[in-house]
């Protein structure tokens, strides 16, 4: 029983630093993180049609539908650095998170409602 609580207690540390958070926002909480989020990555999974016709500031385009999407947040994205998803509705961003969480993405974020709620109130970048 001792050498099991000496196991236990020595792994725990690890298990904590592979912690993953994944997570929905509302575009309220979207727009405070990007105001306060250093180093924070917003991507718009949305096809690169689609983001042409406006886009938040300072995103990335990495198409969830793409057969390369994987390998493209592989290279594109730091796994260690928070990343804040959209797409249209918000449909495609929770796919996209929950594949990056499996991918070990530390903290990933999508935005509720996508850009169709984002628009109603933020502006758009073309």
């Amino acid at each position: 029983m001792k050498r099991f609580l000496i196991t236990l207690l020595l792994a725990l540390p690890f298990a904590l630093c592979s912690a993953q958070k994944t997570a929905n926002v509302s575009v309220e909480q979207a727009v405070e993180m990007i105001a306060k989020t250093k180093k924070l990555q917003i991507v718009d999974v949305r096809t690169p049609a689609e983001f042409k016709t406006g886009h938040i500031k300072g995103a990335v385009n990495i198409d969830f539908r793409d057969a390369e999407f994987e390998k493209k947040i592989k290279k594109q994205l730091k796994r260690k650095r928070p990343v804040l998803l959209y797409c249209r509705s918000g449909r495609r961003s929770l796919n996209a998170m929950n594949k990056m969480a499996t991918l070990k993405f530390k903290e990933v974020y999508n935005m509720e409602g996508g850009i169709i709620v984002w628009g109603k109130t933020q502006a758009l970048e073309k």
